[in-house]
């Protein structure tokens, strides 16, 4: 990719009150910004999982499947959310470093769309 913009912007409320904000902007040649070690490192597909609820608990039993993973996988845990930050070489290895976490999360078979 030459030129894009891509923006994503998160807003979590809990009973009124704001608990989450997050801005990502990307625009420009977004590939070269990519391949950026600070920024994915030649990454070309990224993504977020907010999970809530969220507790270090649930981050150890996903770390404890850290080997499997194709790309780069984050995940930490704060006031009961825990969020999981992926970055991989391609979308197939990406959803397959969700799908892992999200089976992780729930400790249940992930729904049949995700598994097509």
């Amino acid at each position: 990719m030459r030129q894009g913009e891509f923006i994503d912007r998160w807003r979590v409320r809990r009973g009124g009150r704001l608990v989450f904000a997050e801005n990502v902007r990307l625009d420009g040649d977004i590939g070269e910004k990519l391949s950026r070690p600070a920024v994915a490192k030649g990454g070309v597909a990224i993504g977020t999982a907010l999970i809530a609820p969220g507790d270090e608990a649930l981050v150890e039993r996903i770390r404890e499947s850290s080997e499997s993973f194709g790309g780069e996988v984050g995940i930490s845990a704060w006031n009961g959310f825990a969020m999981a930050r992926f970055c991989a070489q391609d979308a197939a290895r990406l959803r397959a470093d969700m799908m892992t976490v999200l089976g992780r999360v729930s400790g249940r078979a992930l729904p049949r769309l995700w598994l097509n």
